[in-house]
């Protein structure tokens, strides 16, 4: 059994792409004038981070772990997609908090490999503070006076996969869930639940001209699930997006020994 805990203060500067007040003057009385030219000035963001977390052998081939985190954020920084360009523009909330639990598990016993994991996690944010020319008014409004969920947050996320290594050939398989990023007004809504699965197959090749070959050929998105990412609405989100379609890719790999 390992117990951990841990304790770390953070401060994050703002990224450089700003756009100036003295730039949104020069849009006023055009189609593209904001709504406002409130444009206070992006600050640096601090933040108290606290984790724990338990992890649990269980004989010799499983291992078991149950980990949470909490982080309380002042001045939490955010970037946005705004405007026809979708250029990125950073903001921040006053007040942030970010906390969450994650479990974990993963076993290995003789050529088979397998993990999983399951996350449940929050990220809110409250009262944008800078930036507030790329927000309509009633939004920011709201905003000012409500937790509101980030554009990033995602209630629930699970992954798992295993390999096989099977006469020299490896045989692997994954999947990932997600319950759907946040959308809406203030983000109050949420997008559909997404299922990606991914496949894989390699094995080394070896000849006396040649040497070791590695190939490996890997399919994402299996069975072609069409699913939105985002829908191009909610807080600094200005275009939609999707996941993959199926994918394949072939990697061949020469090592060298000097």
């Amino acid at each position: 059994t390992t117990l951990h805990a841990g304790y770390a203060r953070y401060f994050t500067p703002p990224p450089s792409e700003l756009v100036t007040s003295e730039t949104l003057a020069k849009f006023v009385g055009t189609t593209n004038a904001p709504a406002s030219l409130l444009n206070s000035p992006v600050k640096a963001e601090s933040s108290n981070y606290y984790d724990v977390g338990i992890s649990q052998a269980v004989g010799r081939a499983l291992t078991l772990g149950l980990d949470g985190y909490y982080r309380q954020v002042t001045n939490l920084l955010d970037e946005g997609q705004f405007g026809s360009a979708i250029l990125y523009t950073p903001f921040n909330y006053a007040q942030g908090k970010v906390y969450g639990v994650e479990a974990s598990a993963t076993y290995q016993e003789g050529g088979f490999q397998a993990y999983a994991n399951f996350a449940w996690s929050r990220a809110l944010g409250r009262d944008i503070v800078s930036s507030q020319y790329t927000f309509d008014p009633d939004e920011l409004a709201y905003i000012a006076d409500h937790w509101i969920h980030l554009d990033h947050d995602q209630t629930y996320t699970a992954s798992a996969g295993a390999s096989y290594l099977w006469q020299g050939t490896t045989w692997s398989a994954s999947a990932v869930y997600g319950s759907g990023l946040r959308a809406g007004f203030a983000n109050t809504q949420t997008l559909p639940s997404y299922v990606q699965v991914n496949a894989g197959v390699a094995h080394t090749f070896a000849s006396a001209t040649l040497g070791k070959l590695n190939v490996r050929l890997t399919i994402v998105n299996l069975f072609d699930r069409v699913y939105e990412i985002r829908d191009g609405t909610g807080v600094g989100v200005g275009a939609p997006q999707y996941g993959p379609r199926r994918a394949f890719y072939v990697a061949l790999e020469k090592p060298f020994s000097l």
